[in-house]
């Protein structure tokens, strides 16, 4: 696609993760045909920046080379299937999903009737353990477990294993059939409707989860949902030494790295077992890597402790980086990491947007901050998919003050966020924010 900074291609998620050689094409091609520039995003993919039309096609054809794309572009489309990067040596996971993110990937391409899928259908393939994606949103979720007679596969479709909708249960030989049905009478739902939902749950809350089970699936599973009583409290955070020391994790602020960092990051692989494995988590997980010093990430940019500030805010790439953009986002994003941390929970972000499109926000963006002339509108998500507009046309120098007023309202209300606008209500709450924003006291 076309940004304010040139072409921008994007490299679907790896299933099982980039060897040495894979990675250095990656940071070859991006040094070669574009600015050097990468981005980690929230759905496990890499998207290399700056590339100019004249370069595109050799740039193409030496992913391809290197199966890290596909030759057909519908089949490409499609292949939207995001995995939990190491069930593989995770050994409090049901079991390796991996196989099974493999097999579905290849089946998406191969499937002519699912060519129709909109663009950002994704398929989420975890199994619990240490590293679970039970936060991570998708459209449908393939879910190990262990149950009844063995391992299963929860058929689910919502944006957290919490609050996900199940449509049934497979053995895992099944869970490929059984997604590709799901995907399946998805388009067909889709089919001759003037406003046809563009997202699974979309058509969930519209047909009903009948409209979209496929038959053969268990519909309840014996002794009750093993995925949904998961606890993530013992989980690591997928960012330094994580999974007992088989893995090691590194955040990039905003999932942004040059290319130079990604080539260092392969020279720590070993052998032929190592990988960089790219996480929904705007990370990099090494597995089967040297020791790497943690001055010589940060050089590169790379963040090893899961407290960091830097890693609560997101944002687009703003003015300079997209025609859209009217500020410089990520500037602003940085100088915020510190308030935004002492507002918000474990797992959720402030999100500052160039434009009031949100590009790139993350599912669980609790504050979004969307610029418009140069300035600042604030909003909370106050239910999923739906935002209630507080403050507007902040400058960045107000941004900290508006974060602190919203922290100082809710440490005396003695609630989280989402707990004092339902208290307060939008009015009263904006009411608040304005007194503490002008006169620096609460009236």
């Amino acid at each position: 696609m076309t940004t304010g900074d040139g072409l921008l291609m994007r490299v679907r998620h790896p299933i099982g993760g980039l060897d040495a050689a894979q990675a250095r094409i990656l940071a070859e091609v991006a040094l070669r045909f574009g600015s050097g520039d990468l981005e980690l995003t929230s759905r496990g993919n890499l998207q290399l920046r700056g590339l100019d039309t004249p370069g595109l096609e050799t740039a193409r054809a030496e992913l391809e080379a290197a199966g890290l794309a596909d030759r057909d572009p519908e089949a490409e489309a499609v292949r939207n299937v995001l995995v939990a990067p190491a069930t593989d040596i995770d050994p409090e996971a049901a079991m390796d999903v991996q196989p099974i993110a493999r097999q579905l990937a290849r089946a998406l391409g191969a499937t002519p009737r699912l060519r129709a899928l909109p663009p950002k259908v994704g398929v989420l393939v975890e199994a619990g353990g240490g590293l679970p994606l039970g936060r991570v949103p998708a459209d449908l979720r393939l879910e190990a477990c262990t149950g009844p007679g063995g391992v299963w596969i929860r058929v689910a479709v919502g944006a957290s294993a919490h609050a996900a909708t199940v449509l049934g249960w497979a053995r895992p030989e099944k869970a490929v059939d059984a997604a590709l049905q799901v995907l399946e009478q998805f388009v067909a739902l889709r089919q001759g409707d003037p406003d046809p939902p563009g997202r699974l749950p979309g058509a969930l809350a519209r047909f009903g989860a009948k409209a979209l089970t496929p038959p053969g699936l268990e519909r309840v599973l014996p002794g009750g949902d093993p995925v949904a009583a998961r606890s993530s409290e013992n989980a690591d955070s997928g960012i330094g030494a994580c999974l007992n020391g088989d893995a090691f994790g590194v955040a990039f602020p905003f999932g942004s790295l040059r290319a130079e960092a990604l080539r260092g990051l392969t020279e720590q692989i070993r052998g032929q077992e190592g990988r960089l494995r790219l996480t929904p988590w705007r990370s990099v997980l090494l597995v089967g890597a040297r020791p790497i010093t943690l001055d010589r990430l940060a050089e590169w940019g790379g963040v090893t402790d899961p407290r960091d500030p830097r890693l609560v805010v997101s944002a687009c790439v703003g003015q300079g980086g997209c025609s859209a953009g009217t500020t410089f986002t990520r500037a602003d994003a940085a100088m915020l990491g510190t308030a935004a941390r002492r507002l918000l929970a474990d797992d959720e972000y402030l999100h500052v947007s160039g434009c009031e499109k949100h590009c790139g926000r993350p599912a669980n963006a609790r504050v979004v901050l969307a610029a418009r002339a140069g300035h600042y509108d604030l909003s909370l998500q106050s239910a999923p998919a739906h935002w209630e507009a507080l403050l507007e046309g902040l400058s960045p120098d107000q941004l900290r003050a508006a974060l602190s007023a919203l922290e100082q309202i809710t440490h005396a209300e003695r609630v989280g966020m989402f707990a004092a606008l339902r208290r307060l209500g939008p009015t009263d709450l904006r009411r608040r924010l304005n007194a503490m924003m002008n006169n620096g006291e609460e009236t």
